[in-house]
């Protein structure tokens, strides 16, 4: 997207999908000029579209509309409601792509049909007759290009056009002052995409995804939200099966990955399906593992439904399983396709969910970005009651410091280490609970007070950024302390076990400032069990 696409939002999408009218409205709460391209057209032309069409064929329409959409762009600040076919040429494609936002309007075909129906003066020449029939495949034919095209789409069945037209603003205000959200890796690239789940058809058609869908999410998760997923794929034409695991860290586990194997061999997965990650941290790492290792690989698409998992677990590739000797030790790198971050699902999460997400957002923040780190200690006390649009805002940035990482190590050969800071006893802890006790964000949260105070103990920290830390996760609700009942040795034993040992050294995430962290290979074992004891007696005491 260009500069001087930021002055410009492109509606684009099937004739019926509402682009006129919500052009209209969309510019008046912009204030910006409007223009509906096809008028434009027919004024030039000094005839209707339909006398082009007689005259002049569809070749010579398809000229004006070029002309037409140079001319139309050299207004600013502009809002322009495209012809269905505008995409239908390279050029016209190229000049949307560099000098606009745009937003894809879509709808049911049915839903898409009546809208036109009632327009009979204006119905377009190539949807004349048997207009269900040619609109569908016409649809088919084009959705992919108008994903490809898409910052933004938007499903407008049975929504009033003052609320599309104010869900495109907000979108638009956060598109400005986001930083790029595309993954690179040695495969390829995807992207992390806000949008709704109905919108997740036209993204498998923009990726190629054409195989058949199998949706893996878990008992709390599932029966909110997995038919909502089924019904706009097979609604769309896609084949989908889904299932439900139990939710909690223990499924996790070799047993559980094995009853999903079998559930996809019995059910016919083939090599070009894609497996989709409906849920937190625990679905995503389990189905993306599965998705890893079945039929050798096949695509998994993350759908990340907590905190936790929009800014940290479904972006960057690492799936995996626990064992009973820790906590992820069988896995692999298998990137996703795509995430997608439907935002509206945070709003049924429970309050201990969101706060254990916002641990993750914390340790974004100390390791590589102070700026945000100040903005979650300014917000802390009501991003558990998730403000909407402060909410918004911080995921997004929590979520781009992860995606730079994994954009410069995405094998964690070095930098991207940091982002296990907290993990290291965090996740010995969980391990040594059992997984029972603490949500993983709630591990961390402990984990990184503790490497705070090895920190401050080796003069590598100020003791008064250590403070700012633990305050700020205790205003989110988050524990900073060690349950009396731990048992040290089989903790001890965990950190021994951790994947991230090197040479049978325990490699330490440590902050060295609000913004900046290390890996520190040098931090005597005895001043670990030092801490840990003192932690200890002082919970005991």
């Amino acid at each position: 997207m260009s500069e001087a696409s930021s002055q410009c939002i492109a509606l684009i999408g099937p004739s019926g999908a509402g682009k006129s009218t919500v052009g209209r409205r969309l510019a008046q709460q912009l204030g910006w000029n409007f223009m509906d391209l096809d008028s434009l057209i027919e004024k030039r032309a000094g005839m209707l579209t339909s006398a082009i069409f007689a005259q002049e064929g569809e070749l010579g329409f398809r000229d004006r509309e070029s002309a037409a959409l140079v001319e139309a762009l050299e207004i600013t600040p502009l809002v322009i409601a495209c012809g269905g076919g505008v995409i239908s040429r390279m050029f016209n494609r190229s000049i949307l792509r560099e000098q606009t936002w745009c937003v894809y309007l879509t709808s049911n075909i049915e839903t898409l049909a009546t809208r036109i129906s009632r327009d009979e003066e204006n119905l377009r020449p190539l949807l004349a007759d048997a207009m269900v029939e040619r609109l569908a495949v016409m649809v088919g034919e084009r959705r992919p290009i108008y994903a490809s095209l898409a910052n933004w789409t938007i499903h407008t069945d049975q929504i009033q056009s003052t609320v599309v037209a104010d869900e495109i603003v907000r979108a638009w205000h956060l598109s400005q002052h986001a930083a790029p959200t595309e993954v690179r890796v040695h495969g390829g690239t995807y992207q992390l995409k806000n949008g709704a789940y109905a919108g997740l058809p036209d993204e498998l058609a923009r990726l190629g995804l054409g195989g058949a869908c199998w949706l893996i999410s878990d008992d709390q998760v599932g029966p909110r939200y997995a038919k909502q997923v089924q019904a706009a794929l097979t609604g769309a034409g896609f084949k989908c099966e889904m299932i439900y695991i139990p939710a909690g860290e223990s499924s996790k586990s070799l047993q559980q990955a094995e009853a999903l194997y079998t559930w996809l061999l019995e059910h016919g997965v083939q090599r070009g399906d894609t497996v989709l990650a409906l849920g937190g941290g625990v679905v995503g790492d389990l189905a993306g593992f599965v998705a890893a290792t079945i039929l050798r690989g096949i695509a998994v698409v993350q759908l990340p439904t907590t905190i936790l998992a929009m800014i940290d677990s479904s972006i960057g590739g690492k799936t995996g399983i626990n064992h009973p000797r820790g906590k992820n030790l069988i896995g692999a790198f298998h990137q996703p396709q795509l995430v997608l971050v439907d935002e509206s699902v945070l709003h049924s999460l429970p309050r201990r969910e969101r706060a254990a997400g916002w641990a993750e957002a914390v340790k974004h923040g100390v390791i590589a970005d102070a700026a945000l780190f100040e903005d979650l200690e300014r917000a802390a006390g009501t991003l558990n009651d998730l403000p909407a649009e402060q909410t918004r805002d911080l995921l997004l940035r929590a979520a781009m410091v992860k995606i730079g990482v994994v954009n410069r190590d995405e094998r964690e050969l070095g930098e991207r280490m940091l982002l296990n800071y907290g993990h290291t006893l965090g996740q010995a802890i969980e391990v040594a609970t059992g997984y029972t006790r603490y949500l993983h964000g709630e591990a961390v949260a402990i984990g990184m007070t503790f490497a705070a105070e090895l920190a401050v103990r080796r003069n590598l920290w100020s003791a008064i950024d250590a403070d700012r830390q633990r305050m700020l996760l205790e205003a989110l609700e988050l524990p900073t302390s060690l349950p009396a009942d731990l048992d040290l040795h089989q903790t001890l034993a965990g950190l021994n076990l951790d994947k991230k040992r090197a040479n049978g050294v325990v490699r330490w995430v440590l902050p060295s400032a609000i913004g900046s962290a290390f890996v520190d290979t040098h931090v005597p074992p005895a001043l670990v069990q030092e801490v840990l004891e003192e932690w200890l007696g002082q919970v005991a005491g």
